[in-house]
């Protein structure tokens, strides 16, 4: 009531719609999301291809914490990002499964009534939201960590320390040594990170990634790290760097990398990629 009392009711025709959203929809579900460890949702990779061409299957929730608090502390489930909408159309009809009658009438992508209107023949379905504002940047508040800036990070986050820092056992890598290791002057198998400290996914997996380092702490195989995010074009060359975190495995003596092909970063997934790849002492 307070921001209606200030600015009236169609303040974001003006101010944009992100202010109107974390009061109604953002403040709320933030409570809520506080009870619990982990949410599902129904993102589409085809949705919207400014925001979420990226959107992983499961993904720790770069914005929002769940009930034990902290980074890291909420799972988000996107079991449609791989999916397009004419499939998921071809399921609900093949299904019988209810709908949203507005659908039928062009409103593709429903939210508030002042913030959508019908869409036309081969107009793209977010183009029925917040049609006033860039399309490359449409989210309410409840996906904003699909946004990224310039330098990659967030619009909720940022790096508040560097990760497997003081006392870790993932051994960290300069420059130099990162060219000495695209270049096969290893006297191990390494398994390194390519990681950015802001990137939510990075801080989801430092654990893991800790624990696997200490498992394999004196072993024939070195688990490093090597901040990517301040190199990345080099890193995109030399090691194949695509999103963060890039997984890879450097043989021993060769050059060349074999990239983790999986979104799994637990230490057992982990330990067997490592064993598959790279064998026992």
């Amino acid at each position: 009531m307070e921001l209606v009392r200030t600015k009236g009711m169609f303040s974001f025709y003006e101010d944009g719609h992100q202010e109107c959203c974390r009061v109604r929809k953002v403040r709320p579900l933030r409570r809520q999301l506080k009870t619990l460890k982990a949410w599902i949702t129904g993102q589409r990779k085809d949705q919207s291809p400014g925001t979420r061409m990226a959107v992983p299957v499961v993904e720790v929730d770069p914005v929002f914490e769940g009930v034990e608090g902290g980074p890291g502390s909420l799972i988000k489930y996107n079991p449609l990002s791989n999916m397009s909408s004419a499939e998921v159309w071809n399921f609900l009809r093949v299904m019988g499964v209810p709908t949203n009658k507005l659908h039928a009438c062009g409103y593709i992508s429903i939210g508030c009534e002042p913030c959508t209107r019908a869409v036309l023949p081969n107009q793209h379905e977010r183009e029925g939201r917040w049609w006033w504002e860039d399309a490359t940047a449409k989210e309410c508040g409840l996906h904003s960590g699909n946004i990224r800036k310039e330098d990659g990070s967030t619009e909720e986050r940022k790096a508040e320390r560097d990760l497997w820092s003081d006392g870790s056992n993932v051994e960290a890598l300069d420059k130099a040594a990162a060219e000495r290791l695209a270049a096969g002057d290893q006297d191990k198998d390494t398994l390194l990170v390519l990681y950015a400290p802001w990137c939510p996914f990075c801080q989801g997996m430092e654990a893991n990634y800790e624990a696997l380092a200490e498992k394999l702490a004196g072993s024939h195989v070195c688990v490093a790290k090597y901040q990517a995010d301040v190199d990345k074009e080099w890193s995109k060359a030399n090691l194949g760097l695509t999103t963060f975190p890039t997984i890879v495995m450097l043989p021993k003596a060769k050059s060349g990398f074999v990239k983790y092909p999986s979104e799994r970063r637990d230490v057992e997934s982990l330990s067997m990629w490592v064993k598959t790849m790279a064998g026992t002492a």
